[in-house]
């Protein structure tokens, strides 16, 4: 019998740019209903900063559902401007479906 492997925990990272510009978001594993507990700690911390710029760093983001979708745009909502980067083509084709490529100004999307 084969054991189902576990999917790798979403994670939600926050650091300051050593330039001094946008905070950067890392969003890494995979990011859906089941994991958004996993994230709510951070994502509660970062909603609690001043509105500054964003930068949202998808390298490490798997997969991403309409729950991973809403944390995105909870940040947009709160953060301006708002920009993403580094998607996996999965992530960058669920952003781009959306409609929501422009908003985030999504390289490669």
């Amino acid at each position: 019998m084969d054991r189902l492997t576990e999917a790798p925990r979403a994670t939600l990272t926050v650091t300051a740019d050593p330039d001094g510009g946008a905070l950067v978001v890392g969003l890494a594993g995979e990011l859906d209903i089941a994991s958004l507990s996993d994230v709510a700690p951070q994502l509660d911390a970062l909603l609690a900063r001043e509105a500054q710029p964003v930068h949202l760093d998808l390298a490490g983001l798997q997969f991403m559902d309409s729950s991973g979708v809403t944390v995105l745009i909870r940040i947009a909502n709160h953060f301006e401007p708002v920009t993403a980067g580094n998607a996996s083509p999965v992530v960058a084709r669920v952003v781009q479906v959306l409609g929501l490529a422009d908003r985030f100004g999504l390289d490669g999307a």
